[in-house]
């Protein structure tokens, strides 16, 4: 492919004088690796099995291994498995496939949470040998922390720490030589990744220089000088129409947060990923805490390609609905609580029904417990002065017309449980933008925030475990835009665990 001056260029394989490909030609380098995670989880999941088995052998088939597991049990205070050897070894032989699965499910959806399966999310390789380390240290207290609540005095925890201990050393090992081996492959033309470049001086030269130096198999197959903002997005969808690529990279910093969704929505189109280098989105890393690369100081942000967010998106959403209909079973009887105590303690039904605009801007009834006096409605006008959060977004911290019961719900986020029944029927799922009343959406001031309404709404969001009513409408919309493109079971399982936290301490509920 050329750039708009007719030369080839490119970092990770091409030369940067604009000389043809190192290795082959443009449709050789189309052969790019669609699961980048398996041959991670390959090396893993070998790590484990090799770590179960050398385990194993050290227990049962080695004296001096006997010995220190007998010292290790014996420091302890568990010496009743010494006596069991026998029967131990061959329960672990037996088991061993059932007990491998065990420890690759938990490992991998640690290693996940570490962002050890990021694929091309990062141009630097995450700090891999203290992530594994971290993840191992987890499991090993889950799996104690199982033991000792489930009263089991069947497993040696001599065992289970050293299988551990070793499989970090195993992990590291086999990791390092998969990933060797694929910046081989990727050296000789396998798994490349084609990138229009937009962006001009230092800002590019960082970016190239950063993504030469990992060797990830980065192909710039067009450049687009940095142009003016309202003129980028035109010219980018122009040249990804002619230039077929798998990724664009915005190294542009100062383009407006309006300027980048504008050109988002061209790599939307094109169902390709994109990088973006701004501060104008630091709300992304300052406050819901998400990992990305960065540029003198400035965040590297990533965005997926819409047909690879929405992967699984069925699976995901039964999930969804097989958890909501635990969760409902399990907080019924908290459910008639908090309804008892609302009809108790002020005139009114126990629930509200409210009109949410949810996905593709269609309206829906959403449930809550109801958290105001009766007749809040019609005092909507006199209280609209107070407002806290600007336009779009209605939020007043010491609001008047809400409870004593309804003020503890609201910070807790108990008034939210019943909308687990909206789950159920289809008109929201548990991770997504939060819907908001018809009063918010007629006041959006930007186009790009409509955005928000492309996929279902949630009961939580990036938004609720990055301050909630702290953060500000603007603010909220680039969350919920940056989780749409980014959406999946790894980063739901992030929101949720974050969920529990913030609710507990009620960070900015109000």
């Amino acid at each position: 492919m050329k750039d708009l001056q007719g030369d080839k260029v490119g970092i990770g394989g091409l030369s940067a004088s604009g000389e043809e490909p190192i290795h082959g030609s443009i449709s050789h380098m189309n052969s790019r690796f669609r699961c980048p995670w398996l041959p991670l989880f390959l090396a893993d999941f070998a790590a484990i099995t090799a770590a179960y088995f050398v385990t194993w052998s050290m227990r049962f088939h080695s004296d001096t291994g006997a010995r220190f597991f007998a010292a290790v049990n014996k420091a302890l205070l568990v010496d009743q498995t010494i006596q069991m050897g026998p029967y131990l070894k061959e329960f672990y032989i037996v088991s061993a496939p059932r007990i491998i699965l065990l420890l690759t499910a938990t490992l991998v959806l640690l290693y996940a949470l570490r962002d050890l399966y990021a694929g091309r999310r990062f141009l630097r390789p995450r700090p891999m040998a203290w992530n594994v380390i971290l993840a191992n240290a987890m499991a090993l207290l889950l799996f104690y922390a199982y033991f000792y609540l489930s009263r089991n005095t069947f497993h040696p925890r001599s065992l289970f720490g050293s299988m551990l201990v070793l499989n970090v050393g195993f992990t590291i090992v086999f990791r390092s030589c998969m990933t060797g081996m694929m910046g081989r492959l990727r050296a000789s033309g396998w798994d490349r990744c084609r990138v229009i470049l937009a962006g001009s001086g230092e800002a590019v030269q960082r970016v190239e220089a950063l993504a030469q130096a990992h060797l990830q198999g980065y192909d710039v197959v067009a450049r687009i000088p940095a142009n003016d903002g309202d003129i980028l997005p035109g010219h980018l969808q122009a040249v990804a129409r002619q230039c077929p690529a798998d990724m664009i990279v915005l190294a542009v910093p100062d383009l407006s947060v309006s300027e980048i969704m504008k050109c988002l929505e061209v790599a939307g189109e094109c169902d390709v990923a994109a990088k973006v280098l701004s501060d104008k989105m630091d709300i992304l890393v300052d406050e819901a805490g998400l990992e990305a690369d960065r540029i003198r100081g400035v965040p590297l942000l990533h965005f997926e390609a819409p047909s690879a967010a929405a992967r699984w998106l069925r699976i995901r959403l039964a999930a969804a609905f097989v958890l909501s209909v635990l969760m409902l079973v399990l907080a019924a009887p908290f459910m008639a609580i908090i309804a008892f105590l609302i009809l108790v303690t002020s005139k009114g039904p126990a629930m509200y029904v409210q009109e949410r605009i949810g996905v593709d801007r269609r309206s829906f009834r959403m449930l809550k417990f109801r958290t105001m006096y009766a007749g809040a409605d019609e005092l909507q006008a006199e209280v609209e002065e107070l407002n806290e959060s600007g336009s779009g977004l209605f939020k007043i911290r010491r609001d008047p017309r809400v409870t004593p019961v309804g003020r503890f719900l609201r910070r807790f986020s108990l008034d939210e449980l019943p909308q687990l029944v909206n789950v159920l029927r289809g008109e929201m799922t548990l991770v997504g933008p939060r819907p908001l009343p018809r009063r918010d959406f007629e006041n959006y001031y930007e186009d790009w925030h409509y955005a928000r309404h492309e996929g279902l709404p949630g009961l939580t969001c990036l938004w609720q475990v990055s301050g909630r009513s702290d953060v500000g409408f603007h603010d909220m919309c680039i969350l919920d835009v940056y989780y749409l493109r980014n959406q999946g079971w790894i980063l739901d399982v992030k929101i949720l665990l974050k969920t529990v936290w913030v609710v507990l301490f009620a960070k900015g509920a109000y």
